[in-house]
Protein backbone atom coordinates (compact mmCIF):
# COMPACT_ATOMS: atom_id res chain seq x y z
CA UNK A 1 0.00 0.00 0.00
CA UNK A 2 2.63 2.36 0.94
CA UNK A 3 4.83 2.09 -2.48
CA UNK A 4 1.42 1.83 -4.63
CA UNK A 5 0.73 5.38 -2.67
CA UNK A 6 4.35 6.51 -3.08
CA UNK A 7 4.09 5.26 -6.91
CA UNK A 8 0.79 7.27 -7.67
CA UNK A 9 1.77 10.80 -5.80
CA UNK A 10 4.94 10.24 -7.99
CA UNK A 11 3.89 9.88 -11.01
CA UNK A 12 1.52 13.25 -10.62
CA UNK A 13 4.93 15.12 -9.65
CA UNK A 14 6.77 13.68 -12.78
CA UNK A 15 3.95 14.92 -14.85
CA UNK A 16 4.59 18.31 -14.35
CA UNK A 17 8.56 17.93 -15.11
CA UNK A 18 10.87 18.74 -17.89
CA UNK A 19 10.33 16.03 -21.16
CA UNK A 20 13.94 15.61 -21.50
CA UNK A 21 16.14 13.50 -18.50
CA UNK A 22 19.42 15.54 -18.75
CA UNK A 23 22.92 14.79 -18.72
CA UNK A 24 25.46 16.82 -16.82
CA UNK A 25 28.41 14.97 -17.15
CA UNK A 26 31.86 15.69 -15.22
CA UNK A 27 33.85 14.57 -17.86
CA UNK A 28 33.14 17.13 -21.18
CA UNK A 29 32.13 13.95 -23.79
CA UNK A 30 33.52 15.27 -26.79
CA UNK A 31 34.97 12.16 -28.11
CA UNK A 32 33.97 8.62 -28.63
CA UNK A 33 36.32 7.93 -25.86
CA UNK A 34 34.85 10.42 -23.41
CA UNK A 35 31.27 9.40 -24.30
CA UNK A 36 28.26 9.62 -21.97
CA UNK A 37 26.46 6.80 -21.50
CA UNK A 38 23.24 5.95 -22.26
CA UNK A 39 21.56 3.12 -20.50
CA UNK A 40 18.17 3.16 -21.85
CA UNK A 41 18.00 4.72 -25.22
CA UNK A 42 13.86 4.37 -25.28
CA UNK A 43 14.06 7.16 -22.27
CA UNK A 44 14.00 10.57 -23.49
CA UNK A 45 17.42 11.91 -22.52
CA UNK A 46 19.14 15.43 -23.60
CA UNK A 47 22.45 16.90 -23.24
CA UNK A 48 23.23 20.33 -23.71
CA UNK A 49 26.75 21.47 -25.19
CA UNK A 50 28.54 24.89 -26.60
CA UNK A 51 30.32 24.03 -29.49
CA UNK A 52 34.06 25.33 -29.14
CA UNK A 53 37.80 25.04 -29.52
CA UNK A 54 38.31 21.68 -27.78
CA UNK A 55 34.77 20.86 -28.10
CA UNK A 56 33.61 20.49 -31.50
CA UNK A 57 31.50 17.62 -31.11
CA UNK A 58 29.31 16.35 -28.21
CA UNK A 59 28.75 12.31 -27.59
CA UNK A 60 26.42 9.67 -26.72
CA UNK A 61 26.93 6.17 -26.19
CA UNK A 62 24.65 3.51 -26.12
CA UNK A 63 23.97 -0.51 -26.86
CA UNK A 64 21.21 -1.46 -29.35
CA UNK A 65 19.92 -4.90 -30.89
CA UNK A 66 19.54 -5.06 -34.06
CA UNK A 67 16.54 -3.77 -35.44
CA UNK A 68 15.85 -1.31 -32.26
CA UNK A 69 14.43 1.89 -33.52
CA UNK A 70 16.65 4.77 -31.87
CA UNK A 71 14.55 8.32 -31.60
CA UNK A 72 17.18 11.40 -32.44
CA UNK A 73 16.28 15.33 -31.84
CA UNK A 74 18.56 18.04 -32.14
CA UNK A 75 17.95 21.85 -31.79
CA UNK A 76 18.97 25.05 -30.21
CA UNK A 77 18.12 27.52 -27.45
CA UNK A 78 16.06 30.62 -28.33
CA UNK A 79 18.75 33.25 -28.63
CA UNK A 80 18.89 35.62 -31.06
CA UNK A 81 22.25 35.00 -32.40
CA UNK A 82 21.62 31.60 -33.03
CA UNK A 83 18.63 32.28 -34.96
CA UNK A 84 20.42 31.03 -38.00
CA UNK A 85 22.75 28.06 -36.12
CA UNK A 86 22.71 24.87 -37.98
CA UNK A 87 24.14 22.07 -36.70
CA UNK A 88 24.14 18.40 -37.54
CA UNK A 89 23.53 15.33 -35.66
CA UNK A 90 24.49 11.93 -36.84
CA UNK A 91 24.41 8.28 -35.24
CA UNK A 92 28.07 6.37 -35.57
CA UNK A 93 28.13 2.24 -35.57
CA UNK A 94 28.33 -1.17 -37.06
CA UNK A 95 26.42 -1.71 -40.36
CA UNK A 96 26.09 2.00 -41.28
CA UNK A 97 27.78 2.57 -44.76
CA UNK A 98 28.75 6.25 -44.99
CA UNK A 99 32.26 6.82 -44.00
CA UNK A 100 32.50 10.47 -44.65
CA UNK A 101 32.93 12.43 -41.76
CA UNK A 102 33.85 15.80 -40.16
CA UNK A 103 36.05 13.60 -37.80
CA UNK A 104 37.72 10.74 -37.08
CA UNK A 105 35.25 7.55 -36.68
CA UNK A 106 35.75 4.59 -34.17
CA UNK A 107 36.97 1.34 -35.42
CA UNK A 108 34.58 -0.25 -37.73
CA UNK A 109 31.87 2.71 -37.72
CA UNK A 110 29.81 3.81 -40.52
CA UNK A 111 28.08 7.14 -40.13
CA UNK A 112 24.65 8.18 -41.09
CA UNK A 113 24.31 12.14 -40.57
CA UNK A 114 20.89 14.93 -40.42
CA UNK A 115 21.90 18.41 -42.04
CA UNK A 116 19.91 20.93 -40.41
CA UNK A 117 20.86 23.38 -43.50
CA UNK A 118 17.49 23.33 -45.47
CA UNK A 119 15.22 24.33 -42.21
CA UNK A 120 14.28 27.34 -42.62
CA UNK A 121 11.30 27.60 -39.82
CA UNK A 122 12.17 25.40 -37.21
CA UNK A 123 9.75 23.78 -34.61
CA UNK A 124 9.33 26.23 -31.27
CA UNK A 125 9.14 24.07 -28.32
CA UNK A 126 8.52 26.13 -25.07
CA UNK A 127 9.65 23.74 -21.64
CA UNK A 128 7.67 24.74 -19.47
CA UNK A 129 8.93 23.29 -16.17
CA UNK A 130 12.45 25.04 -16.58
CA UNK A 131 10.95 28.15 -18.17
CA UNK A 132 13.62 27.75 -21.65
CA UNK A 133 12.32 28.04 -25.18
CA UNK A 134 14.14 25.96 -27.86
CA UNK A 135 14.29 25.90 -31.44
CA UNK A 136 13.58 21.84 -33.10
CA UNK A 137 15.63 22.01 -35.57
CA UNK A 138 15.37 17.71 -36.68
CA UNK A 139 14.20 14.55 -35.23
CA UNK A 140 14.42 11.08 -36.78
CA UNK A 141 13.96 7.51 -36.09
CA UNK A 142 16.32 5.04 -37.00
CA UNK A 143 16.37 1.60 -37.19
CA UNK A 144 19.57 0.42 -35.88
CA UNK A 145 21.05 -2.57 -38.73
CA UNK A 146 23.14 -4.56 -36.05
CA UNK A 147 23.62 -5.44 -32.56
CA UNK A 148 26.35 -3.51 -30.88
CA UNK A 149 28.21 -0.53 -29.54
CA UNK A 150 26.50 2.63 -31.32
CA UNK A 151 27.13 6.51 -30.74
CA UNK A 152 24.81 9.47 -31.17
CA UNK A 153 26.96 12.83 -31.56
CA UNK A 154 26.56 16.49 -32.75
CA UNK A 155 28.55 19.14 -34.47
CA UNK A 156 28.19 22.19 -36.20
CA UNK A 157 29.45 22.12 -40.17
CA UNK A 158 32.96 23.98 -39.98
CA UNK A 159 32.73 23.72 -36.61
CA UNK A 160 31.49 27.15 -36.25
CA UNK A 161 30.95 28.22 -32.79
CA UNK A 162 27.16 28.06 -30.79
CA UNK A 163 25.10 26.17 -28.62
CA UNK A 164 22.95 23.58 -28.99
CA UNK A 165 21.37 20.03 -27.66
CA UNK A 166 21.22 16.52 -28.80
CA UNK A 167 18.60 13.98 -27.10
CA UNK A 168 17.73 10.36 -27.49
CA UNK A 169 14.59 8.19 -26.66
CA UNK A 170 10.58 9.48 -26.86
CA UNK A 171 9.67 7.41 -23.10
CA UNK A 172 9.79 10.28 -20.14
CA UNK A 173 10.73 8.49 -16.98
CA UNK A 174 11.97 10.19 -13.73
CA UNK A 175 12.21 7.91 -10.45
CA UNK A 176 12.03 9.58 -6.74
CA UNK A 177 15.82 10.39 -6.59
CA UNK A 178 15.46 12.76 -9.52
CA UNK A 179 13.31 14.88 -7.27
CA UNK A 180 16.31 16.53 -5.30
CA UNK A 181 18.01 16.91 -8.66
CA UNK A 182 15.55 18.95 -10.20
CA UNK A 183 16.58 22.29 -8.89
CA UNK A 184 20.49 22.20 -9.97
CA UNK A 185 18.56 20.75 -13.03
CA UNK A 186 16.81 23.41 -13.94
CA UNK A 187 19.63 26.08 -13.24
CA UNK A 188 22.18 24.75 -15.43
CA UNK A 189 19.40 24.71 -18.03
CA UNK A 190 18.26 27.73 -17.43
CA UNK A 191 22.13 29.13 -17.46
CA UNK A 192 22.59 27.26 -20.93
CA UNK A 193 19.50 28.79 -22.46
CA UNK A 194 20.60 32.22 -20.98
CA UNK A 195 17.66 33.08 -18.95
CA UNK A 196 17.98 34.88 -15.67
CA UNK A 197 16.37 34.58 -12.12
CA UNK A 198 14.89 31.25 -10.60
CA UNK A 199 11.46 29.68 -12.07
CA UNK A 200 7.96 29.26 -10.53
CA UNK A 201 7.97 25.73 -11.48
CA UNK A 202 10.24 24.54 -9.14
CA UNK A 203 7.68 25.45 -6.48
CA UNK A 204 5.58 22.76 -7.75
CA UNK A 205 8.75 20.14 -7.36
CA UNK A 206 8.92 21.00 -3.67
CA UNK A 207 5.26 20.58 -3.25
CA UNK A 208 5.43 17.39 -4.54
CA UNK A 209 8.07 16.37 -2.80
CA UNK A 210 6.62 17.14 0.63
CA UNK A 211 3.37 15.37 -0.74
CA UNK A 212 5.52 12.12 -1.54
CA UNK A 213 7.12 11.94 2.13
CA UNK A 214 3.72 13.19 3.78
CA UNK A 215 1.63 9.89 2.07
CA UNK A 216 4.51 7.89 3.22
CA UNK A 217 4.52 9.07 6.68
CA UNK A 218 0.70 8.31 6.90
CA UNK A 219 1.08 5.04 5.54
CA UNK A 220 3.93 4.34 7.43
CA UNK A 221 2.30 5.02 11.08
CA UNK A 222 -0.88 3.19 9.45
CA UNK A 223 1.08 0.52 9.32
CA UNK A 224 2.95 0.84 12.77
CA UNK A 225 -0.44 1.28 14.69
CA UNK A 226 -2.51 -0.89 13.16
Amino acid sequence: MLRTAMIIVGCLVASSVMAHRPFFPDVPPTSPETASVVLRPEVSQVIYHEVAAGAEQVWLTFEAEAGQEIFLQVGVPVIDRLESYRPTMAIVGPGLTETEAPFELPPGCGIQAFGTDEIVEPRFFAEKFTGTDSWILREETVTVPEAGTYYLVAYAPGDAPGKLWLSIGKEEKFGFSDLGRMRGWTRKVRKFHEVEGTWPQLQKVAVGGMAVLLVGLVYLLADIFD
